[in-house]
């Protein structure tokens, strides 16, 4: 090999490797730096606030956590007093105004309610989001101060989520064994599953030459650890009841995640509801309220009877 063919072939290497590099910086962002709304630009979206649900003047309130993320949410005092609680997660992209269409399922209840913005979402702070491992720990929090806000025990307390934060609510399972049910709706098995087959769908096959290397940059960026968002691994260690639904008609997130996570819960209190509704992702309720609610009090009433209107 001559000496331009050698400086050729290595000018070649070169720039394929800044190439590689460059998409799996960028593809690291997409992942964990995606963008998101603000809670003024997701109102305005919809089109609606809390009282198109009959919710009252909500209090707005925040926390600190440990690692300085301030999150914002907002806190429902419900008069009917139902010795119920309820903290609700939103789903990617979106704000606690994802959350709000859950609500009628617990305010006749008597259940206070939580929704909050997740880290980098909406009004709350951070520069990445990581799909359940450090929101999982937000979710617990938010626990926590729903107890200390209104002197409810844990087992009165249940949480909700919706796609992404279906997830987060599966993951904080295990960190909440005295709450009284975790419910998933759309859930998403684990982070690389999700992130494999959103990039195919998105980008195309040759997106799987980044993924690697864009995990082990997201990972650095983000402070997290790829492998470990599970909410497939975390199901297995829960021991409160899981209701778990999921549109057949999903095309974002297939239902065959939730069969999985259903497929390693460890213990008998669960369900799985896939509906075929024709419902898109996270919209089955939306769809079909009252076969929603029906499945959904079915399950209270085999695994939790004593939730809500005063225990």
């Amino acid at each position: 090999m001559n000496r331009w063919l050698k400086i050729a072939v290595g000018l070649l290497v070169g720039i394929l490797l800044v190439v590689y590099i460059g998409g799996s910086w960028f593809f690291a962002n997409v992942i964990v730096g995606f963008n998101q709304r603000t809670l003024a630009e997701d109102q305005a979206r919809r089109g609606y606030t809390y009282t198109r649900y009959d919710l009252p003047e909500p209090e707005l309130f925040h926390i600190e956590r440990d690692d300085g993320i301030r999150l914002e949410g907002w806190f429902f005092d419900n008069e009917l007093a139902g010795d119920c609680g309820m903290v609700l997660l939103h789903g990617h992209t979106s704000t606690r105004y994802g959350s709000l269409h859950f609500t009628p399922l617990f305010w006749d209840k008597g259940c206070d309610l939580v929704v909050y913005d997740a880290r980098h979402h909406g009004n709350s702070d951070g520069d990445y989001g990581t799909y359940g491992y450090h929101e999982k720990g937000d979710a617990v929090a938010m626990v926590e101060w729903l107890m200390a806000r209104t002197d409810l025990e844990m087992n009165d307390i249940g949480l909700m989520g919706v796609s992404y934060g279906a997830a987060t609510a599966l993951q904080a399972g295990p960190l909440l064994p005295d709450i009284a049910f975790v419910a998933a709706d759309s859930p998403y098995q684990d982070l690389k599953t999700i992130v494999t087959e959103q990039g195919e769908a998105q980008y195309g096959g040759w997106v799987q030459l980044f993924v690697p290397t864009a995990f082990a940059f997201s990972e650095v960026m983000a402070d997290y650890e790829a492998d470990e968002v599970s909410p497939m691994m975390a199901a297995a260690e829960t021991t409160a009841p899981i209701f778990l639904s999921h549109s057949i008609q999903d095309e974002f997130t297939k239902s065959a995640h939730s069969e999985a996570i259903f497929s390693q819960i460890g213990h008998e209190r669960a369900v799985l509801h896939l509906n075929d509704w024709g419902a898109s992702h996270g919209r089955d309720l939306l769809v079909q309220p009252e076969l929603y609610e029906a499945n959904f009090e079915e399950f209270l009433e085999m695994y939790v009877p004593d939730f809500g209107v005063g225990g």
